[in-house]
């Protein structure tokens, strides 16, 4: 037992020291004697469609269609139509007042939907808009 106490005094000791670098080395933000370097990750880029084909980046027209008058308590349609070999890519409308709501926005080939439903107690009106693209 005698002999045993100096040898787990030294193991005792021996951690301290080792558990006292690694904490320091952690607090300096450095790696451990026997950590080893890591290389950085490679950042990977995503493809650029725009340096393929640079009109991705030229102005879509966006059109307009024309006023529906929707009556109080109905529901009503406008669409708008894109140039002659363009499709929508995206589009929505306008509305006259606060109390017509849009129900619905959609394409449909190259035409561009907006529904909406009146609930004031006069007339309101809504418009489609389309960003129109060569497809």
């Amino acid at each position: 037992m005698a002999r045993m106490k100096p040898l787990v005094l030294t193991a005792l000791a021996a951690t301290i020291v080792l558990a006292g670098s690694t904490a320091t080395a952690v607090a300096d933000n450095k790696p451990a004697p026997d950590d080893k370097p890591v290389g950085k990750p490679a950042v990977a880029m995503p493809n650029d469609p725009t340096a393929a084909n640079p009109s991705l980046l030229a102005a879509h027209a966006q059109v307009f269609g024309d006023w529906v008058v929707v009556p109080p308590g109905s529901n009503g349609v406008a669409l708008v139509a894109c140039p002659s070999g363009q499709v929508p890519t995206g589009g929505g409308g306008q509305t006259s007042g606060i109390k017509i709501f849009f129900t619905d926005s959609f394409p449909s080939g190259s035409y561009w939907f907006a529904r909406g439903t009146n609930t004031n107690t006069v007339d309101e009106s809504i418009r489609a808009s389309a960003v129109c693209t060569t497809p």
